[in-house]
């Protein structure tokens, strides 16, 4: 009796043991696969704990974080909008242009704030990573009721006025209609409803669905497709006339048939996917965004919340599946909201005499230094919130690199304190810091080999936690300090575009080219292959010349650092080329000299001798850049000089070039000079538009080339 009890107790603490293993391990089995991406790991599992049926899936979107962001601002501006009208959340340079009645183009913070995914991980906004498609089990009649109780132009049986206007009844209710459509088309209809309830409003709604609008009385539009510009509801009823959605269940079915085809069925299967298009469904990335509205998939995750939770469905017994999207190179802090930044790089001065900077962030702490009055540091902390003695702690950075703490009431904020302004090309992959040195300092991101950064301070830390320091501005115009590497293995190195040590190559051999991890055609080192017609950026040209070959040190532009081989070693056939080497050609008719940014007059030697570059009357020196309109006499012959992206005609390439496009473009100013709107075509495609404006904008960032 006693054996068999003991017996008894040993497999029920054996089962009790293996239970618990399976549910510890159970609960790891999501949060564990996201211990690669900062800050997702501990997210993860706090909700697994909470609700362990719910199942999270990785995706890779492949795409750089910073590339991401600067896609969805400076690239395009207008493609994330924000009701607020605010310094810290619109566009600095939109200002208080209005897209849309009311909307205006939303800042790098704000946009940073909604795409980082890790500001949504938790359980009031987590639905926008839900996915999208039928589930019978969860998803009911009800909870789509208790989605729509607001929005009382979607109750009861479905009423509307045909296109003569006569008052007509579908034997259906719109919850009816909804759950047909979200069964045929395999739609979650928790997204149909609450995507309704987000475009149309709650209580009467609009007028898109009334029926009754002006010219297009009869026809319907519950999704605003095709709704945009200064007459938002007629052209979104143009395209319910154009579709024939005559009635609401045509509308609301032909609707949820356009988001099935065009979002879902292409992978854009959560509301953070229609909004940020970072899913190739095919057509790349970015352009097929459904929501404008930078916040709209966050907001309509919580409507879907409500729902859920209103009919007792946020349960540990309830599957829900989501789908989170990770980018590469992530800054290992999550985006901040616009005006509660913690971590920052910031000049700041001392503004009363004899100030202590402590070593801890308290009254109490050991004084570090006394600082007087007009005394410059560098503030990388803010503190969020007062202490115990009524304070504000900020965190600085001493001349010698050393770190502290201030109370922020001694503190005043200064514009960019900069000693330099050179262009830099990142080499190795380097982490930005918040400050100088890898003591007391955070990394804000990871910046890939072939960017472009501009050094704004350089000098001040030579030799902090044995590295270099300087402070780089990025594209999007933060800043934050790296380390410069050695001599022999430097991170960054000076950039001069007229130099021709860093260029952009293009592949082409006609069957492609391997990216080896080492300059060997020995072992398996292949980290890629590019084809025919793949640009890459050059970061060491003859690298090696093992194996008989010539080796180039390249970058990929998704930033994959690796080796090609230049040319064929018994033929000696080019098998890249370099997009440098075209500087210029004679245009139409013998009309034109077209010309490539920077060049000078002796860079057209190679056409004659005997050349003279005027600007008007005056004779263009030898080393002075060319710009538009500029004449070029050639043996007798007399050219017009064409600089693509120089539409301003001053030989240089900046911001004055992109509002002369601007203008020209919305008709405010436009050209008539044939070789201007040449010099404006700068993609040379005959024709004048967005893609030449980015051609621009990348050019002034360092990340794209003006070729002929």
């Amino acid at each position: 009796m006693r054996k068999t009890l003991s017996i008894a107790l040993i497999i029920l603490l054996l089962s009790t043991i293996f239970v618990f293993y399976f549910e510890k391990n159970s609960e790891a089995s999501y949060s564990s696969k996201f211990a690669n991406y900062p800050g997702y790991e501990e997210l993860i599992e706090h909700l697994q704990k909470e609700y362990p049926n719910w199942e999270f899936e990785i995706y890779e979107t492949g795409l750089d974080w910073s590339d991401v962001l600067e896609a969805e601002t400076v690239a395009r501006h207008g493609r994330s909008l924000i009701s607020k009208k605010s310094s810290l959340w619109n566009c600095a340079t939109c200002g208080s242009k209005q897209y849309e009645p009311g909307w205006y183009c939303a800042s790098i913070a704000a946009v940073a704030y909604y795409l980082d995914p890790r500001n949504s991980i938790c359980e009031d906004y987590i639905f926008q990573f839900e996915q999208l498609t039928y589930d019978s089990t969860n998803q009911t009649k009800e909870g789509v009721e208790k989605i729509l109780a607001d929005c009382d132009y979607m109750q009861g049986k479905i009423t509307y006025y045909d296109t003569k206007g006569a008052k007509k009844t579908i034997n259906k209710t719109y919850v009816d209609v909804i759950m047909e459509a979200a069964k045929t088309y395999d739609v979650s209809p928790y997204h149909i409803a609450s995507r309704i309830r987000q475009e149309i409003g709650t209580g009467e709604g609009s007028v898109i669905v009334s029926g009754t609008y002006g010219s297009y009385k009869g026809y319907y539009n519950y999704f605003n497709w095709g709704a945009f510009g200064d007459d938002i509801i007629g052209s979104g009823l143009k395209t319910a006339k154009d579709k024939g959605w005559t009635d609401p269940e045509k509308a609301i079915k032909g609707g949820v048939e356009a988001i099935a085809k065009n979002y879902i069925s292409i992978g854009q299967d959560t509301l953070y996917f229609q909004k940020f298009d970072v899913v190739d469904g095919g057509d790349g990335y970015y352009g097929h965004q459904y929501m404008t509205n930078v916040s709209a998939s966050k907001t309509e995750g919580q409507t879907v919340r409500s729902a859920y939770k209103s009919m007792g469905l946020l349960s540990k017994d309830v599957k829900i599946k989501f789908k989170i999207p990770v980018y590469k190179n992530m800054p290992t802090i999550k985006a901040a909201e616009p005006g509660k930044e913690t971590i920052i790089t910031q000049d700041v001065q001392i503004n009363e005499n004899s100030v202590n900077i402590r070593k801890t962030a308290s009254i109490s702490g050991a004084v570090l230094k006394t600082l007087n009055k007009g005394t410059k540091l560098l503030r990388i902390e803010l503190a969020e919130k007062k202490d115990s003695d009524g304070y504000y702690w900020d965190k600085v950075v001493l001349s010698d690199g050393s770190k502290g703490y201030v109370s922020r009431t001694y503190l005043t904020e200064l514009s960019l304190q900069s000693n330099c302004n050179e262009k830099y090309v990142v080499l190795n992959e380097v982490a930005l810091r918040n400050g100088p040195g890898t003591s007391g300092t955070e990394i804000i991101k990871y910046i890939s080999p072939g960017k472009i950064v501009t050094a704004v301070e350089k000098g001040k830390y030579p030799n902090l936690n044995g590295e270099s320091w300087y402070r780089v501005k990025l594209s999007d115009g933060s800043c934050g300090y790296v380390a410069i590497g050695t001599e022999k293995d430097p991170n960054i190195d000076l950039y001069d575009e007229a130099s021709g040590k860093y260029d952009y190559v293009e592949v082409i051999c006609t069957d492609g080219l391997n990216i080896r991890s080492e300059p060997t055609t020995s072992g398996n080192n292949v980290i890629t292959a590019v084809v025919q017609g793949t640009e890459l950026f050059r970061i060491q040209k003859e690298a090696s010349n093992n194996g008989g070959y010539i080796w180039d040190k390249v970058v990929t532009q998704s930033g994959i650092v690796g080796y090609v081989v230049r040319q064929d070693k018994e033929t000696g056939e080019a098998w890249i080329k370099s997009l440098s080497s075209v500087k210029y050609v004679v245009g139409e008719e013998d009309k034109n000299v077209i010309c490539v940014p920077g060049l000078t007059v002796e860079g057209l030697k190679a056409l004659s001798d005997d050349i003279v570059v005027k600007n008007g009357d005056k004779t263009v020196a030898k080393d002075a850049k060319i710009g538009t309109g500029y004449t070029i006499t050639i043996d007798g012959k007399t050219y017009t000089a064409v600089v693509k992206g120089d539409p301003s005609c001053d030989a240089e390439i900046n911001s004055g070039d992109l509002l002369k496009i601007v203008k020209h473009l919305k008709g405010i100013n436009k050209f008539n000079d044939d070789s201007v709107k040449s010099s404006a075509d700068v993609n040379s495609d005959n024709s004048i538009n967005s893609a030449d404006l980015l051609k621009i904008v990348k050019y002034l960032k360092g990340t794209g080339k003006i070729e002929i």
